[in-house]
């Protein structure tokens, strides 16, 4: 009798281990308002719009981990710093006035606390930041010994920073790729499209930055889904949908005639199909250096019918900081001003 109340009280000090563990969030809600931060170290003004030029890139970072994303966390600050440094290096050569960033460590404990959206931003000398966390607990305990080093706390999502004022960042979540077992799912990442408004000049851009599942084709599918019916309901006609699709283009996504029974790796289809009468999808950089792998084809840009894209390009990088490449998207305003919520 006694054995049985031991194993009892060991198993409920076990749950509630996991349930402060998986705890700890600071946004509860499925669609919420964010914070649009002002970084008081930004070195430059805002700048013009020279003959309605702008270019946005976006990157997924790994969390600065690395490609490899191993279960051991960097060794030291330094080597976070310096694939950090890397990508601050990228986007300024780059020419981007905004930059739409996935797989960002917020200060968690893996990546030795740096906030790395804060410190591109800071480096860059742009004014303005967006958040959307999109992962988010107490303590992870993955991998377990012996296997690996336990990740512990925490706090990690997407971003946007900007040489030019956001006026409003929201996060909307997707559908879970797959069901998590027990309860596992207080410990695991939430897919999400983060919409942010940005005043450039006299115009205003709608930015929906999003991050889908990348190995689970059928929830990828059903966080298209998702995705197509929030960005149906939001759009403008100067809005860019871009970030890490995780799939490829097929020759449906182009253009052409699209088949009912769409190719479960044909995902993007869905997107370009659904969403014809408000985007265009940008074509994918073509005549790339043999050094761009076509595994790297995995994020894209769609345009409003107020924009005007000029192209879009990858950019080769250093393969210790990221499994994505940058993608840089370079447009031009085609209509007049138009507010926010015209259509």
């Amino acid at each position: 009798m006694i054995g049985l109340l031991v194993i009892l009280a060991l198993l409920f000090l076990l749950l509630c281990g996991l349930f402060w563990a998986g705890s700890g969030k600071t946004v509860h809600e499925a669609q919420g308002s964010g914070i649009i931060e002002a970084i008081p170290a930004a070195l430059e003004d805002e700048p013009s719009l020279p003959t309605g030029l702008l270019v946005i890139l976006s990157y997924s970072l790994a969390y600065g981990l690395g490609p490899q994303r191993c279960s051991r966390a960097p060794a030291d600050a330094a080597m976070v710093y310096d694939r950090l440094d890397h990508v601050i290096e990228t986007i300024a050569a780059s020419g981007a006035d905004i930059a739409l960033l996935q797989e960002v460590d917020f200060a968690s404990a893996r990546t030795h606390d740096i906030d790395q959206l804060y410190y591109i931003a800071s480096a860059l000398g742009w004014g303005y930041a967006a958040r959307a966390l999109t992962w988010e607990c107490r303590y992870l305990p993955y991998p377990c010994w012996p296997w690996g080093q336990p990740t512990g706390r925490l706090q990690a999502g997407m971003g946007v920073i900007s040489r030019y004022p956001l006026v409003q960042n929201v996060r909307q979540r997707l559908p879970q790729a797959h069901p998590y077992p027990l309860l596992s799912w207080r410990f695991a990442p939430q897919h999400t499209v983060q919409m942010v408004d940005v005043q450039c000049g006299r115009h205003s851009l709608r930015l929906l930055n999003v991050h889908l599942e990348a190995r689970h084709v059928a929830g990828r599918q059903r966080q298209m889904r998702a995705l197509v019916r929030f960005v149906r309901n939001v759009h403008t006609t100067t809005s860019v949908l871009m970030g890490a699709f995780n799939c490829g283009v097929s020759s449906l996504d182009a253009g052409g005639d699209h088949d009912q029974n769409i190719s479960a790796h044909s995902t993007m289809a869905l997107v370009t199909h659904e969403l014809q009468d408000r985007f265009r999808m940008v074509p994918p950089p073509a005549g790339t250096s043999p050094s761009v792998a076509a595994r790297y084809h995995l994020d894209h840009a769609l345009v409003g019918s107020g924009l005007s894209p000029l192209e879009t390009r990858l950019i080769p990088v250093d393969a210790s900081v990221s499994d994505h490449l940058p993608l840089v998207l370079s447009l031009r305003w085609t209509l007049p001003l138009m507010s926010l919520g015209a259509c």
